[in-house]
């Protein structure tokens, strides 16, 4: 049997008894970690086993410190008494967290950029999906692997980087020497997203040379 609290970031009364102690404890660390993580309205909901024994008292006060947060399933906390003397207490605790995150509204196909018309922000439950996605900011460039399908909660293991320079296609190289900006055409002998170092062959010397990817089809020489 499992006794539960449901619990969000709003102002919760001071708990008493040391249950009341541990979920709140958890219950704060949890929020914190969602809101750091930029989550949108993050709450979480907290469960723990019937007591089989009574605690113990503790009238110096408990010390509750987090062992493994990792884990909604399997939440580990520990109570430890300030007298030193109480036996420690372990809390194994289950947990679910919800938040506002971008849902797929209509199928987006691989390397395609993500257009606000395609995402809208929902309440779901992500508790088995820590890299879920609150803001297309934090998607800025990446496009997705495979396909998207509607009503998909769009994660960032489901992206990667948008390639600007492709194989085979033209690109100009810019550089800047002794204060005067240079140009040239080019063609990229490799693929690379924004910061990639890729080969490219000078249209006009023949001369290969490595250089970074600074935007679509515009490429710099890598410093040396």
């Amino acid at each position: 049997m499992l006794s539960s609290i449901v619990v969000s970031a709003a102002a919760q009364a001071v708990p008493a008894s040391l249950d009341d102690q541990v979920l709140e404890f958890t219950r704060r660390a949890l929020l914190d970690q969602a809101q750091r993580s930029g989550f949108i309205a993050p709450e979480v909901q907290l469960s723990l086993p019937a007591l089989r024994a009574q605690r113990p008292a503790c009238p110096a006060g408990w010390d509750i410190g987090a062992e493994d947060l990792g884990r909604l399933l399997r939440l580990h906390v520990v109570a430890r008494c300030a007298d030193g003397r109480t036996p420690p207490q372990d809390y194994l605790l289950r947990g679910t967290l919800s938040a506002e995150v971008l849902v797929v509204l209509r199928g987006v196909a691989p390397g395609q950029p993500l257009a606000e018309a395609d995402v809208e922000l929902q309440r779901r439950d992500i508790s088995t999906m820590p890299d879920a996605v609150s803001g297309l900011a934090a998607v800025a460039e990446l496009v997705p692997r495979a396909s998207l399908r509607a009503g998909q909660v769009l994660q960032q293991r489901l992206l990667q980087a948008q390639l600007l320079v492709r194989r085979g296609e033209a690109v100009r190289i810019v550089a800047n020497r002794d204060g005067i900006d240079v140009q040239a055409a080019g063609e990229a002998l490799d693929s690379g997203a924004r910061g990639a170092a890729v080969k490219v062959r000078n249209s006009a010397s023949g001369r290969v040379i490595v250089a970074r990817v600074v935007d679509a089809g515009v490429v710099a020489p890598a410093d040396r």
